[in-house]
């Protein structure tokens, strides 16, 4: 596509980040984003909120803050009843006030199926940008949110034995804020971090090594899965974006062969409003593991940046 080059779009799609950022002043950016898509799971209430956290979450991995939001809805009227529609935009908007964030309206087409998703707009100062190019060797790598939410909606869309508390966690999971995340990120000085969304944990490491030029060195056994993740994985109950993500990945990817293939598939499945990954030096670990420790988040620190290997990623 033509591209036009301005010096103030200091982050565009070069390297897959989380948003676009655009300098105002020397002081401010804007931290800009859009992201939409079909239910994943049946209340929509929760779907709303959902899908208001998952947009927001760009805004969040940048370093930003978001302060105003646009709906985006494709709703098939006739089909399913009116009620639905409200509902998702009620739960939109509990998410959005949680945030802080204004809706200032929105935009909706009618369509066969059900797709709804927000345009979120965020400041960032031009000293606290976070992007996938900045990951050195030697940072060590800390995940906010453990994985699997991809293999819990599709086990319950396939009338899988999804346990009441797996799925509640996943859902918890999904409607909550990497807010508190971006905060710890800032007052840490970290430059580079992503969300975990719909390339799954190691698609969105993938684009950090490439855009760092760096490699990662993953090990397995300390990325957090959400509970009973491995027993609905055995049963075979993947969403096809796993299977894609696996084989986009395989030329780019090294797996030990203690690694079975159910795990390389978990380790590439899609998320939705899933958590951070963000690249900690050294010298900073203990007090970023400390504020998420008292902050109360799930995190895990499960792996590094090294130099360039044989392969963009190293799975152990």
């Amino acid at each position: 596509m033509p591209v036009k080059l301005d010096e103030n779009l200091l982050v565009g799609f070069a390297n897959s980040d989380d948003a676009a950022v655009y300098k105002i002043d020397n002081e401010r950016s804007l931290a800009f984003t859009v992201d939409f898509f079909t239910p994943v799971v049946d209340d929509p209430v929760c779907f709303g909120r959902i899908a208001a956290a998952n947009a927001l979450s760009d805004i969040y991995a940048m370093g930003g803050i978001p302060f105003l939001s646009l709906n985006i809805i494709a709703f098939p009227v006739g089909s399913v009843p009116d009620h639905i529609f409200s509902d998702i935009l009620k739960g939109a908007a509990e998410k959005s006030m949680e945030a802080g964030v204004v809706i200032g309206g929105g935009h909706s087409v009618r369509d066969k199926e059900v797709k709804f998703g927000q345009a979120v707009i965020g400041y960032v100062a031009n000293n606290e940008i976070i992007d996938n190019s900045s990951a050195r060797p030697g940072d060590y790598i800390i995940l906010t949110k453990p994985i699997g939410t991809g293999i819990v909606t599709t086990a319950k869309k396939l009338d899988g034995k999804v346990k009441i508390k797996t799925f509640r966690q996943a859902v918890a999971l999904m409607e909550s804020l990497n807010k508190t995340a971006r905060d710890i990120m800032v007052s840490n000085n970290i430059r580079c971090a992503t969300d975990i969304t719909g390339f799954g944990l190691l698609g969105h490491l993938y684009e950090i090594a490439a855009a760092s030029k760096i490699s990662i060195e993953i090990d397995s056994s300390e990325v957090p899965l959400i509970e009973d993740i491995m027993t609905l994985a055995d049963e075979g109950f993947f969403p096809g974006g796993a299977y894609n993500n696996h084989e986009y990945l395989k030329n780019h990817i090294s797996f030990s062969k203690e690694i079975s293939e159910t795990m390389e598939l978990v380790l590439c499945d899609p998320q939705t409003s899933g958590g951070i990954a963000m690249f900690v030096s050294p010298d900073k670990l203990d007090t970023v593991n400390l504020q998420l420790k008292k902050s109360r988040l799930s995190f895990s620190v499960i792996g590094c940046a090294s130099k360039k290997l044989s392969h963009d990623i190293v799975v152990d």
